[in-house]
C-alpha cells in the first residue's frame, strides 16, 4: 500500500463472490466507496471467486465500502442470487457479519450483514482509518495520483488497467505469473529494478500479466528482479509462485533464458542458480536486461493486455477482474470450465459456418463472384449464425498474394486488394454487424483439405513460418473484438501424434508452442486446438481424436483461453463400425461422449465442433445430422431433454460449409445459391439464441 503526494492511498479491495443466474443473466454488483462507484462485475460462477479492484482513497480516514447487488430477479421459478463470502481491504479480511445489510426493496431498512444478497440490497462495511495508511507517506515509483475512489492504480495492477504507453523516458516491466495458495493466502511477489521496488502483485491460480512503470536510465543495462516473498507450507500445502515470463519494453525473457538467474533466499548474490519458472525459498528471479532495451526519450508501447479492462477514467468505469483471469471489458471471450464466457460474464455459444476458399487456389472465400461479401455475411447472420470460421493458408500470406474469383462489380471495395486485405474488409464488416470470426490455419501451401503429410508444417512452410504468420495476424487484428479465436491448425492426422515428445510429429507440444507465441503478442483470443487421428485407444476423424487430453492436456501460458475442437462427419464420409451398429443412430450419443463429449460433461474445457456437414442424400446421413444437432444442444443421453445445468450453453460449432463448393457435404447454400431449408431446419434448434457482449 502506498500513498500519493496528494494524500490518496492506493488500496486493493477484493470481493469474494459467487452467484446463480436466471434467464441466462448472471448476478451483477457495483462496488461503492463513500457513495461513489469505483467498479462493477458480473458473477458467473457458483463457486466463490475473487474480484479485485485497485482504487485511490483518502489516506488516514474511515471509509464506507458497499457491495451493491443491482439485478435481482426471479424468472420461471429460478432465482438470480448473489453471495458474498468476504471482502479483503488492503490485506484485512472482513466477513458479512462485520457489515450491515441495507435492503433496497419495498420494505427498505437495515439488518445484520449476511452472505446471501437479494432484494437488490447493499452489504455495507464501515472500515477504519488504520487500513488506509498515513498522509505523510510518499508515492512509490511509477504511481500517479487519481481522483478519490477513482480508477485503477498503475503500479502492480494487471495489464489492461488503462495504461497505453509509458511517459517519455520511462519503461514498462510486465511479469506473467500464477501461484498456488496455502492457508487461504496466494503467492505474493515484489518487482524491483536495480534493487529498488517498482511494484508488487498477488498471483492467483490463473496466469495473468502484472505491469509496472519505472524510470530507468537510458543506454544502460538494468537488473529486473522478481522477488517471491511469502513462501510457506501450511497443512501440507505448498504456496509457490510460477513466473511465465518477464517482458521489458516489449522484449520477453523466458525464466530459463541465459540472461536470467535465480538467487535463492536473500537477494545477496549467493546461492545463485540457473533461471527457473517455479520459485520457492523466498528467492528472486533476476533478469540482466540488455542496455539496448532502454532508450532516451522514447515512448515505449505497453504490452498488449492479457486481461482487457475498460480504462478507469471516471469513477463509474472501474471493473473487477475475476481471480485475475480478466473477464471484464473489451468484448473478449474467456473460458470457465466447459463454458465460453463473454465480457459481461454470460455463458455464450459460437454457432456458425465455415466460409472456405481463401486457403485454396483462389485465395478468396467462395461466392464472391456470385454476390458481395457484405450481402453474403448478412445472409449468414439472417439464418441465425453468429460466427464465421475463416480458413487461410500460409501460401495466402505470401508477398502481395492477389485473390481470384471475385466479381468486382459486386465487390468494388475489394478492387486491387490483396487476399489479406480482403480478410481486412470481411473482418471490418463483421465488427460492424456483430459477427464473430475464427481464423483457421487450414493448411500450409495452397490446395484443398488438410496438409497431405498430416502435420502442421511442410518443407516449404516450416513451423517457424507458421508462427510468424500467426503472430502477424494476432497483432493485425488485436484491436478488433470481432476476431475472437485462432484455430491453430486444421485436421492433424496420419503421422501426427499427441504428447509423445517427438518434435517432428507431436501436435500437442506444437500447439502449445504456437499458442504461446500468439499469446505473446495478443493474449485476448481463444486458442482452439484440434485433436489428431490416431491414439492408442483407436482411430477417429481427422483432427477429432482427443484421447490424449485424458493424460496430457494442453497448457498455455495464459489460462482460460483453451477450446478443444473436433471434426465429425456422417456415414457417407467413412465406414466406421458404429454406423453399421444395429442401434444406429441411438448409439451415436455414446460414441460422441466417449470421443469428445466427456470433456464438456466433466467441465474440463469447451469444445467446438469445427466441422460437420452432409449432403443429406441418405436416410442415415439425415439421422446423423438430426442426432448431432441435438447432442450439441445439450441432450447428452438422447431422451429429448437438455442435460445442461441452469445457465450453461451447449457445444459450439461451425457447419461445413456455407458455399455449395464442398464435394463431400455441399453447403448451407444449394448449387443455385438458395438456402437449403432441410439443413437449416436440422441445425436451427442448436443455434445460440442471444447476443455476445
Amino acid at each position: 500500500m502506498a500513498t500519493t503526494s496528494t494524500g490518496l492511498t492506493k488500496s486493493k479491495i477484493v470481493v469474494n463472490a459467487y452467484g446463480t443466474s436466471s434467464d441466462t443473466v448472471n448476478p451483477h454488483f457495483r462496488l461503492m466507496i463513500d457513495g461513489k462507484d469505483v467498479g462493477q462485475a458480473s458473477v458467473g460462477s457458483a463457486e466463490p471467486k475473487a474480484y479485485t479492484f485497485d482504487v485511490d482513497v483518502s489516506s488516514g480516514r474511515e471509509h464506507k465500502i458497499q457491495v451493491v447487488y443491482d439485478n435481482d430477479d426471479v424468472n420461471a421459478g429460478s432465482n438470480r442470487d448473489l453471495g458474498i463470502t468476504s471482502i479483503v481491504v488492503n490485506g484485512q479480511t472482513l466477513s458479512p457479519a462485520d457489515a450491515t445489510y441495507e435492503r433496497h426493496d419495498d420494505t427498505g431498512g437495515s439488518m445484520a450483514g449476511q452472505e446471501g444478497l437479494w432484494w437488490n440490497g447493499a452489504l455495507t462495511f464501515s472500515t477504519p482509518a488504520s487500513l488506509y495508511g498515513a498522509a505523510a507517506e510518499t508515492a512509490t515509483s511509477g504511481s500517479t495520483a487519481a481522483p478519490e475512489a477513482g480508477g485503477a492504480a498503475t503500479g502492480g495492477s494487471d495489464a489492461g488497467s488503462g495504461d497505453t504507453a509509458a511517459a517519455p523516458g520511462s519503461s514498462i516491466v510486465t511479469v506473467n505469473a500464477r501461484g498456488t495458495a496455502a492457508a487461504g493466502q496466494n503467492a505474493h511477489f515484489t518487482v524491483l529494478a536495480d534493487g529498488k521496488t517498482i511494484g508488487e502483485g498477488t498471483a492467483g491460480t490463473d496466469a495473468k500479466d502484472f505491469s509496472f512503470k519505472a524510470d530507468l536510465a537510458a543506454g544502460q543495462a538494468h537488473k529486473i528482479q522478481v522477488q517471491y516473498d511469502n513462501d510457506s507450507n501450511q497443512g501440507g500445502a505448498d504456496r509457490n509462485l510460477h513466473v511465465g515470463g518477464v517482458t521489458i519494453n516489449g522484449h520477453e525473457y523466458a525464466p530459463t533464458d541465459s540472461a536470467v538467474s535465480y538467487d535463492k533466499g536473500a537477494l545477496d548474490g549467493k546461492d545463485v542458480a540457473k533461471g527457473q519458472a517455479d520459485l520457492w525459498w523466498n528467492g528472486t528471479l533476476v533478469v540482466d536486461a540488455d542496455k539496448g532495451l532502454f532508450t532516451a526519450g522514447a515512448t515505449t508501447p505497453a504490452p498488449a493486455p492479457a486481461t482487457p479492462t475498460a480504462p478507469a477514467t471516471t469513477p463509474s468505469t472501474g471493473s473487477g477482474t475475476d481471480g485475475g483471469t480478466g473477464i471484464s471489458g473489451g468484448g473478449y471471450l474467456h473460458t470457465e470450465g466447459s463454458q465460453i464466457v463473454d465480457s459481461a460474464g454470460n455463458n455464450v455459444k459460437l454457432t456458425g459456418v465455415n466460409w472456405f476458399g481463401a486457403e485454396g487456389y483462389a485465395f478468396a472465400p467462395q461466392g464472391l463472384w456470385q454476390d458481395s461479401y457484405k450481402s453474403i455475411m448478412d445472409q449468414m447472420q439472417d439464418q441465425g449464425f453468429n460466427t464465421i470460421r475463416l480458413p487461410w493458408s500460409d501460401a495466402m500470406l505470401d508477398n502481395g498474394r492477389m485473390p481470384t474469383g471475385i466479381d468486382y462489380s459486386k465487390n468494388p471495395e475489394l478492387q486491387g486488394k490483396t487476399s489479406l486485405e480482403v480478410f481486412d474488409k470481411i473482418i471490418e464488416h463483421a465488427d460492424q454487424t456483430g459477427m464473430k470470426i475464427i481464423l483457421d490455419h487450414h493448411r500450409s501451401g495452397d490446395g484443398a483439405s488438410a496438409n497431405e503429410n498430416g502435420l502442421w508444417y511442410t518443407d516449404q512452410y516450416p513451423e517457424s513460418k507458421m508462427i510468424e504468420n500467426w503472430k502477424m495476424l494476432a497483432q493485425r487484428y488485436a484491436d478488433n473484438p470481432s476476431v475472437v479465436a485462432a484455430d491453430l491448425h486444421n485436421e492433424p492426422h496420419g503421422q501426427a501424434t499427441w504428447g509423445d515428445g517427438n518434435q517432428a510429429t507431436d501436435w500437442k507440444a506444437a500447439a502449445e508452442r504456437i499458442g504461446n507465441a500468439v499469446q505473446s503478442v495478443n493474449p485476448n483470443w481463444l486458442l482452439i486446438v484440434e485433436g489428431v487421428e490416431q491414439s492408442s485407444e483407436g482411430t477417429y476423424w481427422w483432427g477429432g481424436n482427443l484421447d490424449g487430453v485424458k493424460t496430457d492436456p494442453v497448457d498455455f501460458n495464459i489460462d482460460n483461453k483453451l477450446v478443444y475442437s473436433v471434426h465429425d462427419y456422417p456415414p457417407s464420409m467413412a465406414g466406421f463400425g458404429w454406423f453399421s451398429d444395429a442401434s444406429y443412430p441411438n448409439n451415436m450419443k455414446d460414441i460422441w461422449t466417449d470421443a469428445w463429449g466427456w470433456i464438456v460433461q466433466k467441465d474440463i474445457a469447451p469444445v467446438l465442433v469445427g466441422e460437420f456437414g452432409t449432403r443429406m442424400e441418405t436416410t442415415q446421413d439425415t439421422q446423423w445430422l438430426n442426432a448431432i444437432a441435438k447432442y450439441m444442444d445439450g441432450d447428452y443421453n438422447g431422451d429429448g431433454k437438455s442435460d445442461l445445468a441452469a445457465g450453461d450453453q451447449g457445444v459450439s460449432f461451425t457447419y461445413w460449409a456455407w458455399s455449395p463448393g464442398s464435394g463431400d457435404t455441399g453447403g448451407i447454400m444449394t448449387d443455385d445459391w438458395a438456402v437449403n431449408t432441410a439443413k437449416m431446419n436440422a441445425i436451427e434448434p442448436a443455434l445460440f439464441d442471444g447476443t455476445i457482449a
